[in-house]
């Protein structure tokens, strides 16, 4: 079975406007809560409390856009929620889905996405991947492999204190230099 599940981004906009205002309804989503559309996990890591809200729903027949979209079954909502020193920034993420209603899936899915996504900002950061104007494929797929060795191996490097990658990537470099 092919699992297919779409971000829905401000474009195209009636679909967005319609998945965001249906989850608007507080209503709504204290009952998703009591049924089995609803997940919810916590995780603190450096000095901040991250809350992931994972909300489903298979009842779609109210939805006018979704006759452009082959398959769909379920839409969700995710609600990300970070909260640090007082301050909290909660951002929310919206999604159509071809799955029936197994919002413990859905999270599964969407915290491996999410996941991939931080990878892909460090290797931009730490290794500066999007400014890299290398035109031959071939040599640019081995230039990521190599990035994400040195990423892995960056991770595992311990200097007694917590620093960013960055950082720690020019530590490993400036030492490698005095052999």
């Amino acid at each position: 079975m092919q699992i297919t599940r779409w971000l829905v981004k401000e474009n195209p906009k009636n679909l967005y406007r319609e998945i965001r205002e249906y989850f608007e309804e507080e209503e709504f989503l204290k009952e998703l809560r009591g049924r089995n559309g609803y997940k919810v996990a916590k995780e603190k890591s450096h000095s901040k409390i991250e809350t992931m809200e994972y909300y489903q729903c298979d009842e779609i027949k109210w939805m006018q856009e979704k006759s452009r979209w082959k398959g769909i079954k379920s839409i969700g909502m995710v609600c990300k929620t970070i909260g640090r020193a007082g301050k909290q920034v909660t951002e929310k993420r919206y999604y159509i889905s071809s799955l029936p209603l197994e919002v413990g899936l859905v999270a599964r899915i969407v915290m491996e996405h999410w996941s991939v996504e931080t990878m892909h900002w460090h290797l931009d950061v730490t290794f500066k991947e999007d400014s890299n104007t290398t035109l031959d494929k071939t040599v640019a797929q081995n230039l990521n492999i190599i990035n994400k060795w040195c990423l892995s191996i960056l991770k595992l490097f311990d200097v007694g204190k917590k620093m960013p990658l960055r950082k720690k990537r020019y530590c490993i470099s400036m030492n490698a230099r005095k052999y």
